[in-house]
């Protein structure tokens, strides 16, 4: 396995609103940090611990769907349930990684919208995000 990069930056464009996003691991020991920047902005932080089972089920993806990662707000809108989707979804990115480790999340929580309100592009902004976090892994 390859050792780590400190610090990685993907920047890619979102086309379906043309926002530019950038994604930035760095990576400790002990801890990751993913900064992903919309258009400049971040306002939402969340606390991603990788539980037991994702520590001793890492870079195995078949057990992917039940991997205990419950993300907790640190700051923004507790109640925004797509941030705590996509909190908990890069959280099995990172723990399918191979390299698996507390994670520090910080996203532009505008783009996504409200929490209580739907979009149909609200599932093709996830895997967006999940495919650009992959390329912080290069997975």
């Amino acid at each position: 396995m390859e050792s780590p990069q400190f610090s990685k930056t993907v920047v890619s464009k979102y086309e379906g609103d043309n926002v530019e996003v950038e994604f930035h691991k760095i990576e400790f020991d002990d801890k990751v940090i993913i900064n992903i920047k919309i258009d400049g902005a971040m306002d939402s932080t969340f606390d991603v611990p990788m539980s037991n089972k994702a520590l001793m089920a890492a870079g195995d993806s078949r057990v992917e769907s039940d991997l205990g990662i419950e993300p907790v707000v640190l700051v923004g809108d507790s109640g925004n349930t797509k941030l705590q989707i996509v909190a908990t979804q890069v959280g099995k990115v990172v723990a399918t990684s191979g390299r698996p480790k507390n994670t520090i999340l910080s996203v532009g929580s505008r783009w996504f919208g409200k929490g209580d309100e739907s979009s149909e592009d609200d599932f093709t902004k996830l895997l967006f995000v999940l495919e650009n976090v992959k390329k912080l892994y290069s997975i």
